[in-house]
């Protein structure tokens, strides 16, 4: 076997490497940017690049920047070119909380409308939204505005030996159309539409080595007052209820639930369903700017806590 950093692959990401360096020192250039010295910022455009690294019996790819224009265009059409996707075996994404309108939208149509396939690749990441970020993360549909409209789906049936997959949206109900045999690690980010995931997870079928599920709840428990909310994008307690009593639950040994409005009760009795499963409940919502609580702007309340220590 030829060893991974000596491929035409290898050697393809190292000319984007190139590619991209050139691109942040042509814009940092344009606008005028003193690179010259160690003592001046670091400008958003320094921060596009890839890194790779050999793993298993191919390539680690780790896109980090911009998730518009000119770098991921640069990256994503270097990934679809089939010599460099048939030695990726994990693939990332991530850079910072930049976004327009509050959302950071990546749209993967550079892959999803190719013939591209990733025959050995094992792990997809693209970084979930933090509770201190100002963008809510979210795959898109291009041409879509905060859609997703079913591309996640689209981006795991070119991957036919997914094993971990982290998206920071929730897929619609064609995820579980796609034939994914060995998918063991499935994290969904928080986003304000969960589409009826959970629900939708119960009744799968295309999930049979699922073992390990991080759930994250919809956004709109912080975003939206309870009586403005449509309460569709949240997930209700007979939702997570049917997940527990489905086959899907007999082969999970973990399953995280993150900013879930369940009470105590609710958890305690979804824990009875299935006493032998390792459930953690975690609450790191979205945060808030302190000005803005009198405001009433978003619900705050979940931000001021007493001392969880006293009984």
């Amino acid at each position: 076997m030829t060893h991974p950093l000596l491929t035409p692959a290898y050697e393809r990401l190292l000319g984007l490497q190139a590619a991209l360096y050139a691109y942040t020192r042509e814009t940092a250039a344009e606008y005028e940017l003193d690179e010259s010295s160690p003592d001046h910022p670091l400008w958003g455009v320094h921060y596009n690049r890839v890194c790779v690294a050999p793993m298993r019996n191919g390539l680690h790819v780790e896109y980090f920047g911009d998730c518009w224009e000119t770098p991921l265009d640069m990256t994503l059409a270097c990934l679809s070119e089939q010599a460099v996707a048939d030695s990726i075996t994990s693939l990332s994404f991530s850079g910072p909380d930049e976004g327009a309108n509050g959302t950071r939208e990546w749209s993967f149509a550079g892959l999803i409308g190719t013939d591209l396939t990733f025959p050995i690749l094992r792990s997809f990441y693209v970084r979930p939204s933090e509770p201190d970020h100002h963008n809510g993360s979210l795959i898109v549909q291009d041409g879509k505005i905060m859609e997703e409209g079913g591309d996640i789906a689209r981006l795991v049936a070119k991957m036919p030996y997914l094993t971990e997959l982290t998206v920071p949206n929730a897929p619609d109900a064609s995820f579980f159309k796609q034939s994914l045999p060995h998918l063991k690690i499935l994290r969904i980010g928080g986003n304000f539409d969960t589409q009826n995931f959970i629900q939708n997870l119960a009744g799968a079928t295309n999930l049979p080595s699922l073992s390990i599920l991080d759930f994250t709840e919809s956004t709109e428990l912080q975003m939206t007052w309870a009586k403005d909310r449509d309460d569709s994008y949240v997930t209700s307690f007979e939702a997570y209820e049917n997940l527990f009593k489905s086959h899907v639950s007999e082969t999970l040994n973990g399953l995280t639930l993150r900013n879930t409005r369940l009470s105590r009760e609710q958890l305690e009795h979804l824990q009875a369903l299935r006493p032998g499963l390792q459930f953690m409940v975690i609450q790191a919502a979205q945060g808030g700017y302190v000005s803005h609580f009198a405001q009433h702007a978003f619900p705050w309340k979940h931000l001021v806590q007493a001392d969880p220590g006293l009984e």
